[in-house]
């Protein structure tokens, strides 16, 4: 028996495959930008949503300083245990800085009666003993318990300053007849050291500031400028006004400050050179930053060691 082989062939339009093929890929072109957008939208609002509760930490957190550290941080998500545990360490933090500035405060009180005590006992012996070396010695306590006064009341001036105890009585002032007013007080100390002062402050320039504050901050300024000058050297003080307001300038030739030493000058005690006078408190500079500070003010200083100091402080020249 013979075996037939028979083949068939079919066929189809391929029109309604390509037709489908086509649309597919329009849909494609069209939706795959929608989706994207929408990916990346959804994703951006969940992501912020997530760092949300992070912001305000951070926020809340920037508010927060040494002088203020009663803030505290709430929130009602899931990072409330993150909150919680900055909210521990300022705890700690503020009950640490108010323990320093308490023991400041009463140590500075308690001190200042027996170093009374100690500077007029020193002053009395003086004039009964005959002794030179006795007269000496008694003369090193006076001067010792003078300096230790002047340590004692300017803790209680910053202390007060920080814990927001002083209160301020803000005036126009004159700057011209302020400090030639301290330049008249520190004229003595000035010509024991044959330092020359110069008022170059112009006669309308004015500053917006409490009388005695300022008047302490330019005693500080010029004082460490005669303190630290050179015997023959002068000390120049002048000012600019601006719109803005009032900006002066104490500079010196007088042995001037290390540059790596700059950044630590404004710091409580801290003193730049071994071979410069001790007599002074170590606290002159931290007042002069809190009062300006205390005024919205800035202070900056430019120096070179061998050649002199400069101390720039700006505040505001007239009443908002």
């Amino acid at each position: 028996i013979e075996e037939n082989t028979v083949t068939a062939f079919a066929a189809i339009s391929s029109d309604y495959a390509l037709r489908s093929l086509n649309i597919l890929k329009l849909l494609l072109i069209i939706l795959t930008p929608i989706y994207l957008v929408f990916s990346v939208a959804g994703a951006y609002i969940l992501a912020r949503r997530a760092i949300r509760p992070i912001a305000e930490i951070t926020k809340a957190a920037e508010s927060i300083n040494a002088k203020d550290l009663s803030k505290r941080i709430t929130t009602k998500d899931e990072v409330q245990k993150l909150a919680d545990t900055f909210n521990i360490m300022l705890d700690r933090l503020q009950e640490s800085f108010e323990r320093e500035r308490q023991f400041t405060s009463d140590a500075s009180h308690e001190l200042r009666t027996p170093v009374a005590v100690i500077s007029a006992c020193a002053e009395d012996l003086r004039g009964c003993v005959q002794d030179s070396d006795s007269r000496q010695s008694l003369e090193a306590i006076e001067k010792e318990s003078e300096r230790m006064n002047k340590i004692i009341s300017q803790l209680l001036l910053l202390t007060r300053g920080y814990e927001g105890r002083y209160h301020m009585e803000k005036e126009v002032l004159e700057l011209h007849e302020v400090v030639g007013s301290v330049m008249a007080e520190l004229s003595g100390m000035a010509a024991d050291s044959q330092i020359r002062l110069f008022n170059k402050i112009p006669e309308k320039s004015t500053v917006f500031a409490d009388q005695s504050l300022i008047t302490q901050l330019l005693i500080n300024l010029i004082g460490n400028s005669i303190k630290y000058g050179v015997r023959g050297g002068k000390v120049t003080v002048r000012a600019s006004n601006s719109e803005r307001g009032c900006t002066f300038t104490v500079s010196d030739n007088g042995i001037g400050i290390r540059e790596d030493e700059l950044e630590h000058v404004f710091e409580r005690f801290y003193r730049a050179d071994k071979a410069r006078d001790r007599s002074g408190s170590g606290l002159g500079l931290s007042i002069v930053k809190w009062i300006v500070a205390l005024h919205n003010g800035k202070i900056s200083i430019r120096s070179q060691y061998g050649k002199g100091t400069q101390v720039t402080v700006a505040l505001s020249a007239r009443k908002p």
